[in-house]
């Protein structure tokens, strides 16, 4: 039995990055060895290079309420409903800090800014193909200033904004009626530290 739970860095070298596509995202095949107790492995794996994201759950204390989107995603609809529910999120772009790129993509997806911002943790979504790492805040937002859509046009993005009880969001996580990862991921890290963001933001 063990007491520390951390992620550890691995021992391995990189022996070769072969590059497949550069579409929205690099596609490379990465080559080298792992070594561990028992022995080296070679390792070979096509990684999809996303990069870092900023994503945000955001929440009115003052009258109790989440704000999500619909958004349509392409690879949800070739395997079933393709309108997600979905927290505000985005690439982080050169240059700038993920609280940054949180504050920008609430304006471009939600249509508000946020009032504050809080770090809540950073994940890895997928980590057996990506390397993505996400950073989750928790936005204080005012939940009545929500335009009916919103979305950046350049971007072919279209989001519909709403607001809803976290009690009935997290009864949809529970029923499987919520399937986006970083949604179901956001909201239960808002569950766990619920009443201290409530408290923190009371006036």
């Amino acid at each position: 039995m063990t007491d520390d739970a951390s992620d550890r860095p691995a021992r391995f070298t990189d022996h070769r990055r072969d590059l497949i596509a550069t579409a929205y995202r690099p596609l490379a095949h990465h080559a080298g060895t792992l070594h561990t107790a028992a022995g080296s492995i070679d390792f070979q794996r096509d990684i999809y290079e996303i990069g870092r994201v900023a994503a945000i759950v955001p929440y009115d204390p003052d009258r109790d309420l989440l704000v999500l989107q619909r958004q349509f995603r392409l690879a949800a609809h070739l395997s079933g409903d393709g309108v997600l529910v979905e927290l505000a999120a985005g690439l982080i772009e050169d240059g700038e800090s993920a609280e940054d790129c949180a504050r920008r993509e609430m304006v471009e997806e939600l249509g508000v800014a946020p009032l504050d911002l809080i770090h809540a943790t950073d994940f890895m979504p997928s980590t057996g193909w990506l390397a993505e790492e996400a950073h989750l805040f928790i936005a204080r937002v005012d939940a009545t200033a929500l335009p009916d859509h919103a979305g950046a046009a350049n971007e072919a993005e279209f989001t519909e904004p709403f607001v809803i009880a976290p009690d009935v969001a997290l009864k949809a996580v529970d029923e499987g009626r919520i399937r986006n990862g970083f949604t179901i991921l956001g909201l239960l890290w808002f569950a766990r530290h619920r009443e201290a963001i409530r408290a923190r933001w009371s006036d």
